[in-house]
């Protein structure tokens, strides 16, 4: 269970203690993600979430904060999306004051200098051509940008090297102290806690938290009529391919039925195209298929790495499991068996407090209603084999489709020929 309090300045605060865990985590999650960006600034977003650990006017360099949370034996890192960023500081639960103390002192008080920032600003760029190296991880930008286009829900969430080789620290420390208000901000504390002295304490740290009217996101324009496909001719080992469908948001009721589609299709070893692609044929390694959702959008989408010539073979045979599902009548030992697996699965995931915070504060930020575990649960095995059957004729739908590639082949007309009705 959790409690979810909106303290005096206008504060999230979201307490979920655990009774079986030694450990604290503190997270910050900041309702500003890339969707929330500029074309001019793409990519501050996650550069300002660079500057976190790098000085404040108590801790004046990085290597202070780090000695300090080293001195606690805690762990620390940072993350930003689409539609969040995020903080966090796991520590021994003894230690909770101390964690607090600096979370809230990076949140109050960074000083984003313009040499931190020059200097950092070479590590992303370093980061952004990592990620583009690595096809399996590029192929999934070229997805994003393929589907959404040129708004904020098809940018990178990295941002570009053009843009962000011009960002200074007075645009980064605008950005900052106009989103980083407590209109846009929830502390989730997880682990082993005392409810009411978390909050007395967070309400101490905090008392200072800036108010405001930070930017929001703009509605995501949802146009495509026809399938589509997006090829980046590269000489690779594989052919690396995201072959999915537009589908909607986290307050869509659908949302637990599209969960559902997507680990029958491809979310464990004993999903329909783990058996089809590798298991059966030998087609691919890896496979696999996801549901991501966003606030108001989102995609189902599988994702395989394979030879090239065998890249259209395999295109079909998941095109052949997606028309199947759609149409075909679920069994019902496969239902109940991939019901436990998500079960299992989400169990296994929520493990540490570190987790269950991301898990609570994530659903925070998309619905501002956070679920229980146990209300998951339920959702679950509400969902009925007509659920997932309606849901997916809902999706695969061929003006839904989208197909983005990178490998060496010189052209997209055959593939766009795969996805014709």
């Amino acid at each position: 269970m959790f409690r979810k309090t909106i303290l005096e300045n206008g504060l999230r605060l979201i307490t979920v203690p655990m009774g079986n865990v030694t450990t604290v985590t503190i997270l910050v999650l900041v309702d500003t993600g890339s969707n929330n960006e500029k074309k001019e600034e793409n990519g501050i977003s996650h550069f300002l979430e660079h500057m976190f650990f790098k000085g404040t006017t108590r801790r004046p360099a990085a290597k202070i904060i780090s000695e300090e949370v080293d001195g606690m034996g805690g762990y620390t890192n940072a993350m930003t999306s689409s539609e969040y960023t995020g903080y966090y500081l796991k520590i021994p639960a003894a230690k909770f004051s101390e964690g607090l103390d600096i979370i809230a002192d990076i949140f109050l008080n960074s000083l984003i200098e313009q040499q931190e920032v020059d200097r950092e600003r070479g590590v992303i760029l370093q980061e952004i051509h990592m990620r583009h190296e690595d096809p399996a991880n590029h192929v999934g930008y070229l997805y994003q940008s393929l589907v959404y286009g040129d708004q904020p829900a098809g940018w990178e969430v990295l941002g570009t090297p053009e843009i962000l080789s011009g960002l200074q620290h007075e645009e980064l420390r605008r950005y900052f102290l106009n989103q980083y208000t407590a209109e846009d901000t929830i502390v989730v504390v997880s682990g082993n806690i005392e409810e009411e002295k978390v909050r007395a304490e967070v309400e101490r740290s905090f008392r200072a938290v800036r108010r405001g009217q930070p930017r929001a996101r703009p509605p995501v324009r949802e146009e495509q009529t026809q399938p589509a496909v997006a090829l980046f001719t590269k000489q690779t080992d594989q052919t690396h391919f995201i072959l999915g469908a537009r589908a909607f948001g986290a307050h869509d009721p659908r949302r637990v039925p599209a969960s559902m589609l997507a680990h029958i299709l491809g979310g464990s070893m004993a999903s329909r195209l783990f058996e089809e692609v590798r298991e059966k044929r030998g087609l691919a390694y890896s496979v696999s298929t996801g549901f991501d959702e966003y606030t108001t959008y989102g995609s189902i989408a599988t994702y395989a790495g394979v030879e090239h010539a065998k890249t259209a073979e395999t295109i079909r045979v998941i095109l052949g499991e997606y028309k199947k599902i759609a149409e075909e009548p679920l069994p019902e030992a496969e239902l109940i068996r991939a019901k436990e697996s998500m079960k299992g699965r989400l169990a296994l995931s929520l493990e540490g407090s570190d987790r269950l915070a991301f898990f609570v504060g994530g659903e925070e930020v998309t619905t501002a209603q956070p679920l229980t575990v146990e209300e998951v649960y339920r959702r679950i095995d509400a969902i009925s084999a007509a659920d997932v059957r309606r849901v997916a004729a809902d999706i695969f739908r061929p003006e839904h489709l989208n197909l983005a590639l990178i490998g060496p082949h010189p052209e997209s007309g055959s593939f766009q020929t795969l996805l014709a009705p």
